[in-house]
């Protein structure tokens, strides 16, 4: 462990960043080093990742994703809209510890065969909450 100026041994919470490599994996031209997401950013793209995962998608763990898309074929009744949230706060809590989930907002378009959801959270290492809006849509 590293001693820090007011001689405690745990890091500020400014201090802890996450960081993960985005899924395009473009180098930069001139280092040729690929940039990594860091903080909010890491963790947006890490729990769109999970809500997009279809359960069985990941080989050696078949339960981890929330199987969201599946829904896209359901009567989307206020049962359903309550079952995407619950799955929503599930898999983000059992797979994701850098995230603290606040609100959950799903709201489906007929017409489109889409779903929007919205999610608010708040990473472990800041103190301010941050959004994620995405779109899941059906693919023919």
């Amino acid at each position: 462990m590293v001693a820090y100026k007011s001689g405690a041994t745990n890091p500020p919470r400014n201090a802890i960043v996450f960081s993960d490599l985005p899924m395009s994996f473009i180098p930069n031209p001139i280092t040729g080093n690929v940039k990594a997401l860091k903080n909010e950013q890491a963790i947006k793209r890490a729990v769109r990742n999970l809500i997009l995962t279809n359960k069985y998608e990941r080989p050696y763990s078949p339960n981890k994703g929330g199987n969201i898309t599946a829904l896209l074929f359901e009567e989307f009744s206020s049962a359903t809209r309550l079952e995407v949230i619950g799955k929503i706060r599930d898999i983000i809590e059992a797979y994701e510890p850098r995230a603290e989930v606040q609100s959950v907002d799903v709201n489906q378009q007929d017409d489109l065969n889409t779903i929007k959801i919205s999610i608010v959270f708040r990473p472990l290492n800041q103190i301010d909450s941050t959004e994620l809006a995405f779109t899941v849509e059906r693919v023919r």
